[in-house]
């Protein structure tokens, strides 16, 4: 039996992908991006200024136990600060994202909060402030730094 020829029918239509679905993907693919990389920037810099709140906890217990035993702040000489000459003592903390720490004493019972330069905060400071000067209602943050954003603050301790 003889095989006759048939004709090489080959498909023409070549897989892949056209250069406007590339585009179309890539493009997706930015506009995703520009929504994602400010987020992310946010959470990491909210994230280390958490570092700062978790690293004052006990400082800020001691001064509110202080305030219920005397109803009045304790004076940085009380909390056994050293003075660094503007009123202040510094606090020997330190961490990752945490340059120092000082308390002012005094009226506010502030805490002075500053992180590194090679942080996402980039050597903002933070204070920390008593809840309608009563540290027993809680602390409030709030940015020493222009160039710091209120949303970079922890949700525990923002100003409503």
């Amino acid at each position: 039996m003889q095989k006759s020829a048939q004709p090489n029918t080959r498909s023409t239509k070549q897989g892949g992908f056209t250069l406007i679905e590339l585009m179309i993907v890539v493009a997706i693919i930015g506009v995703l991006a520009s929504i994602a990389v400010p987020q992310y920037q946010n959470y990491t810099a909210r994230a280390q200024a958490s570092e700062g709140v978790t690293a004052t906890g006990g400082v800020r217990t001691d001064i509110a136990e202080q305030y219920s035993m005397r109803n009045k702040l304790p004076t940085y000489e009380e909390m056994g600060t050293a003075t660094t000459g503007d009123s202040t003592g510094d606090l020997d903390i330190s961490g990752r994202y945490i340059e120092s720490v000082a308390y002012g004493g005094g009226n506010t019972g502030a805490i002075e909060i500053t992180f590194t330069q090679n942080s996402a905060l980039n050597g903002a400071q933070m204070n920390l402030l008593p809840d309608d000067e009563n540290p027993s209602n809680g602390w409030i943050c709030e940015w020493d730094s222009a160039d710091a954003e209120d949303s970079w603050l922890p949700a525990g301790c923002r100003r409503e």
